[in-house]
């Protein structure tokens, strides 16, 4: 009975603990048969916690640290009786998000030189007059400046922002007191200008983000079909997609994910594809939760492989003596049956032949057999005559070992289950998440494949510090 306990088992545990590889198989041809029910829309709602601080460095120093006039270190002309010179320095970018509106604030030092001159008919007629702040023994001025940027997430899966200048706050006048003239205004001036070319590249940025190749695949690729392990494919199918506000505290941005759809799994990839476009986005925030419906539908042949993977060649003890599994065959009816094949050699050799129908008790979590039958095809007499001699009580026996717990199974599985809301995504980013619920609603063998529907509740997070290479 290790042998159909372990069969149950793994029905069970096959598409809920997943790890391994990703291999493909043909698809059978589906045969008429009934069908569980339609499942639920599944929700899942996933927090994002991005350290931002690599990607802010690489935006600070992507974008200039001196400005000056075109001319520099010597005078542009600005008329015929007036020319200057400036140079400005920035200090680091301070980055705050509230709400989508993202501030980039900082503080620059600037000096200026001017000169004046008198012109007649557009030619000068005197020598120039000079004056100047912030050179020599005097301190470089300071001014404090604000660029808000409001952040949209669109409906096609981009990013837009809309960058402008909010104030230019000079806390040092640049009096000029050789020519008795305050140029601040006009230095004030020429700063706004060269930032305005920088709210300009600010959003030239965020556009390199949309065409990011791995953004671009993901928006192309549509509901698509993804390896789980080597224990089959999953596609999310996706119905609705939702994306929070963004808002940043310290050096982490916090936004939250969202998805409604009919997740499906199965042992088949080709069963799975449906070619179907990516919803659009909506903005809408949500806490962390999984609430989710999934449709398992496991091909025997898969299944098979299996068993015959974890159990083939693998030998057992039964009252002294030794027995080899050579190989385990499971198929199915459309009436519900499911009859397992095990084939095994040892002191003595034969196939063993078990049928019946299971039943799932889904208030319960209790799977059974009541119906099992089992037969030896054996050219051994001895087992042949045990067979018909204790053929009651080998039948008791079975009837009464069918049974199989699945909420205290899944208990002790947790940890190994839960291990797969926690992991490692991608270099970069990796789920921290527990599950709260877990049980199994529907059970249905047919004559090429067994369908299983369950229930997940739990919560999931995405915890990630992407690399400024990232960006490249």
């Amino acid at each position: 009975m290790k042998y159909i306990q372990g069969l149950l088992a793994c029905t069970v545990l096959a598409f809920l603990v997943s790890c391994g590889s990703s291999k493909k198989t043909t698809a059978t041809a589906e045969t008429a048969a009934r069908l569980l029910p339609p499942l639920p829309v599944s929700e899942i709602n996933i927090p994002v916690k991005v350290y931002m601080r690599p990607l802010l460095a690489m935006m600070d120093s992507s974008t200039a640290k001196e400005f000056t006039n075109d001319k520099w270190p010597d005078y542009s002309p600005s008329s015929c009786d007036f020319r200057y010179k400036y140079r400005f320095v920035r200090s680091p970018f301070v980055f705050s998000c509230v709400n989508n509106k993202v501030t980039i604030a900082l503080r620059g030092y600037y000096q200026i030189a001017g000169s004046r001159t008198v012109c007649a008919m557009n030619r000068q007629v005197s020598p120039w007059v000079n004056g100047s702040c912030g050179f020599g023994s005097e301190t470089m001025r300071r001014v404090d400046i604000s660029i808000s940027s409001l952040l949209s997430v669109l409906p096609n899966h981009q990013v837009q922002t809309t960058t402008r200048l909010n104030s230019v706050t000079p806390i040092d006048k640049c009096q000029v007191t050789l020519l008795q003239n305050d140029m601040t205004g006009q230095v004030m001036d020429s700063i706004k200008a060269s930032l305005q070319n920088y709210c300009v590249t600010f959003d030239q940025f965020v556009q390199t983000l949309n065409n990011n190749p791995l953004l671009q695949q993901w928006r192309n690729g549509g509901s698509r079909v993804m390896p789980v392990s080597n224990y089959g494919f999953l596609n999310l199918n996706p119905t609705a997609l939702r994306i929070g506000r963004f808002n940043v505290v310290k050096d982490t941005l916090f936004f939250s994910l969202g998805f409604n759809g009919s997740p499906k799994f199965s042992s088949d990839s080709n069963r799975l594809v449906t070619h179907a476009a990516l919803p659009a986005i909506s903005n809408t925030d949500y806490n962390g939760n999984i609430s989710t419906y999934l449709d398992a539908v496991y091909e025997y042949k898969f299944f098979n492989k299996l068993l015959n993977d974890s159990l083939s060649n693998k030998p057992f003890e039964v009252d002294g003596r030794t027995f080899v599994i050579k190989n385990v065959n499971v198929s199915g009816t459309n009436t519900g049956k499911v009859q397992v094949d095990v084939s095994f050699t040892g002191n003595r050799k034969g196939i063993l032949h078990l049928s019946g129908t299971p039943l799932l008790d889904s208030s319960r979590q209790v799977l059974s057999m009541p119906d099992i039958s089992f037969d030896v095809d054996t050219k051994d007499m001895m087992l042949r005559i045990a067979q018909n001699l204790f053929h009651k009580k080998i039948m008791k026996q079975l009837q009464n070992q069918t049974v199989l717990d699945i909420a205290a199974l899944i208990q002790k599985n947790k940890a190994a289950i839960e291990a797969r809301l926690n992991q490692q995504v991608t270099d970069w980013m990796n789920t921290t998440g527990t599950f709260q619920e877990i049980k199994l609603i529907g059970l249905l063998p047919q004559k090429d494949y067994i369908q299983v529907q369950a229930y997940i509740r739990g919560n999931i997070s995405l915890v990630g510090a992407p690399p400024a290479s990232l960006l490249k």
